[in-house]
Formats: structure tokens, sequence, C-alpha cells
């Protein structure tokens, strides 16, 4: 019975403890980084650019599709 209860960490070893977890989620992350491919600077600055120029575009079309409802709202008088 003694090892069946030495076998799983108890309340008093957690608190003697308190942040083994932690400190091999951080060791577990670490590790994963070290496997990450990062890309390169060029890359980014690519990525960056698509992304730019889409939000443009996005805007712009969002922007003209407002304008045009906006006008017809005007024409057609629905809101004094």
């Amino acid at each position: 019975m003694a090892a069946q209860l030495g076998s799983k960490p108890g309340f008093a070893q957690k608190l003697a403890r308190p942040f083994v977890n932690s400190w091999r989620f951080l060791q577990d992350v670490r590790h994963e980084l070290q496997r990450v491919i990062w890309p390169s600077h060029e890359d980014t600055w690519t990525f960056t650019v698509v992304v730019l120029v889409t939000i443009l575009i996005v805007g712009l079309w969002i922007g003209t599709l407002d304008y045009i409802f906006a006008k017809l709202i005007a024409l057609l008088h629905l809101y004094r």
C-alpha cells in the first residue's frame, strides 16, 4: 500500500515543487521553436506587401459598395 501512495505525487509534493510543470512546458516550447523553419527577410517583406495590397483592395471594394448603397438609399428616400 505504501508503494501505491508513493507512485502518485501527493499534495505535499506538488506544494514542494510548484513550477515543475511550468518549467517542463517552457523547455518543450524552446525545443519546438528550435525546430521551426523561419521565413527569410525577403519572404517576410513579400508576405507583408501581399497582405497590405489585399487589405487595400478589399477596403476599396467595401468602400465603393458602401458609397453605392448610401446613394441608392438616399435616392429612394428610405431614411428621412
